[in-house]
């Protein structure tokens, strides 16, 4: 068994290129043309004409319907990733829980200043390749993220499988391609415990490690699909993964482990001739001749090379990255789909191939996005607003803009709080605004297109600022500091309401939850109240019981699209099902529960702009 301090075996790759590779970058020449293809959605990349892979895919087609969203996290655990690759950026995952740069754990995960991922081989926050560190792995990580998710039709490079998507950079093993299990199965962990949907491994080794199968179990059950390629032999004619099977890609035999193993094919969807077979392999996808972003690098005579692209390779570690971009589409298509569920659908929705030591068939990214109607997909969208003390913006950030406006006037300085709402029912939302301090109780709606559309105020002061939550067809608004509630209808009229009774005026706090408003106080028994615009009580509950008392609070998590209300207080906290709202349903939440997924409160969170708080997301 491989201890989980051994490195993983060293393999030979084909034409004599020595590697460690538990993952395979491997250069083949000699690759022909391929044929054209009729064309559906194609983008501006620069060198999008040197993709044939995404045409073998039908990855056109499959952008008819859905380029992807930001809102689906894959986790590249594999070398270092030159996370400001101009084709990157836009698309590496940010840590919504901790302040950059600041030299403290802020989520309290044991990683400081984990911004946009962890190195696990030098513990450290560092996620970019050494220019000066030319080691046959040292493209890899950044040539693997770029596959699935290189910005596409931004007029430059290429175009990932996913043009929209949030990659996690883990670095599990060096730019020699060598790694330790344990570094891998923390990586894992960690994917999962900050919000990976899914999780590319394109590593290999020979022993089978318990720590890592563990890791790959938990990845499971908490509906994380793991994608792992099928390895590649030393010899030109693939190896029989039954009778050399090789790690993690050979978890796939048994269905507890939920992986994916893919294998490589060539443009005529033949066997790649140094592509592993047998039946470990769940699926092919194109392997050979890629080209994708590359790490700035010093070269021969000692000058540095700006980041950019390069070709020419092979592998099945680049042809499981194209199954975790589509993976990644039909995520964003169906979010509220796990592990098993895209595992399935991919599977069954493939091209067939006449070997079947190959898998189900060849990945066709067409085939898996068939049944989503064209502009069904609702897009995906992040609320924030500014912190008090500057002027007062509210940002939007979509899949590939940001949108900002003051909602107040450029000289506010209030700092606001926001919230989503669908005023008209039309499936597109307003923002509604409130200022985050002062006495006057000003609000401001605005369209998605930044434009106001109505602004009043209420007719009481308020103690210290407002909060506000969108309901089905308005939005309701609260006086945190106090006991009063303010609900808006479709047709702007104004109800006054008490959640708590009108003796109470202790302070609450008040969050949005299945297009109602869900009200706890801050000083007062455990009492959760949710309501309508009309301040209709439509939940009325005491989960810890009527006799506990003290300072309570409500936070919503996302766990596969499905929202989870987090009650919390002097006896712990507890979450339900949101669209179970009522007395039963009641668990316990942990610690690890609130560090796992991104959550949302009434006073927003932390973003990487410590001048800004994340509010809301689109779609509710």
């Amino acid at each position: 068994m491989l201890s989980s301090n051994t490195n993983l075996p060293m393999l030979d790759c084909p034409h004599s290129m020595k590697s460690r590779f538990a993952l395979f970058v491997c250069m083949i020449l000699g690759i022909q043309g391929f044929a054209s293809i009729a064309q559906a959605k194609t983008p501006d990349d620069t060198f999008y004409f040197k993709q044939w892979y995404l045409q073998q895919i039908r990855a056109e087609e499959a952008w008819e319907k859905t380029t992807g969203s930001k809102q689906v996290v894959v986790a590249v655990i594999d070398t270092a990733v030159d996370i400001d690759h101009e084709d990157l950026r836009g698309n590496i995952w940010t840590n919504p829980n901790e302040v950059a740069g600041n030299g403290i754990d802020d989520d309290g995960n044991g990683f400081i200043d984990d911004i946009h991922g962890w190195n696990f081989v030098d513990d450290s926050a560092e996620l970019r390749p050494n220019a000066e560190d030319r080691q046959e792995a040292f493209v890899h990580g950044t040539l693997v993220a770029s596959l699935i998710g290189a910005e596409g039709n931004n007029s430059r490079g290429i175009a990932g499988v996913a043009w929209h998507v949030s990659i996690m950079p883990l670095v599990g093993l060096d730019a020699s391609g060598s790694g330790s299990t344990v570094d891998v199965a923390n990586a894992v962990n960690y994917a999962v415990l900050h919000g990976a949907d899914i999780i590319n491994l394109s590593i290999e080794g020979h022993l089978r490690d318990p720590l890592l199968d563990e890791a790959i179990a938990f990845a499971r059950s908490r509906g994380v699909l793991t994608v792992a390629a099928a390895g590649n032999s030393a010899y030109l004619f693939g190896s029989n993964l039954d009778e050399m099977p090789v790690y993690p890609a050979c978890l796939a035999k048994e269905g507890f482990y939920g992986v994916i193993s893919v294998s490589g094919t060539d443009q005529a969807d033949a066997q790649a001739p140094y592509a592993n077979y047998g039946s470990c392999v769940d699926l092919s996808a194109p392997g050979t001749d890629f080209f994708g972003a590359r790490p700035p690098v010093i070269d021969d005579s000692g000058a540095y090379l700006e980041p950019g692209y390069a070709g020419g390779y092979s592998g099945t570690s680049l042809a499981a990255p194209l199954v975790s971009g589509v993976a990644a589409l039909l995520k964003s298509a169906h979010p509220s789909w796990g592990a098993t569920e895209l595992r399935n659908h991919l599977l069954s929705h493939s091209a067939p191939l006449q070997d079947s030591a190959l898998g189900a068939g060849r990945l066709d990214a067409a085939l898996a996005l068939a049944d989503i109607v064209p502009g069904s997909i609702k897009e995906s969208l992040e609320l924030r607003a500014s912190m008090p003390g500057q002027p007062t913006r509210i940002q939007l950030w979509a899949d590939a803009e940001i949108l900002e406006f003051a909602p107040f006037g450029p000289e506010d300085m209030r700092g606001a709080r926001a919230a989503f709402t669908d005023m008209d029912g039309d499936g597109s939302p307003e923002i509604i605004a409130v200022p985050a301090t002062g006495s006057a109780g000003d609000w401001a709606l605005y369209g998605r297109d930044g434009q106001e559309i109505r602004r009043g105020i209420i007719g009481m002061p308020l103690k210290n600022g407002a909060v506000a939550a969108g309901v089905r067809n308005g939005f309701v608004l609260a006086d945190p500091n106090g006991g009063m509630a303010w609900g808006y209808d479709r047709s702007f009229a104004e109800t006054v309401f008490y959640p708590f009774g009108k003796t109470y005026a202790g302070g609450m706090d008040m969050l949005g939850v299945s297009d109602a408003a869900a009200f706890v106080p801050s000083n007062g028994t455990g009492h959760l109240a949710i309501t309508d615009a009309a301040g209709n009580l439509l939940v009325n509950v005491f989960p810890f019981g009527t006799a506990a008392t003290g300072r309570w609070s409500l936070a919503r998590m996302t766990i596969q699209s499905t929202g989870f209300l987090v009650m919390s207080g002097p006896l712990g906290s507890l979450r339900l099902d949101d669209k179970k709202l009522g007395k039963d349903g009641w668990i316990q939440a942990t610690l690890d529960d609130l560090a796992t997924y991104p959550f949302l409160t009434s006073s927003g969170f932390f973003t990487e702009d410590p001048l800004f708080r994340r509010y809301d997301t689109w779609p509710h």
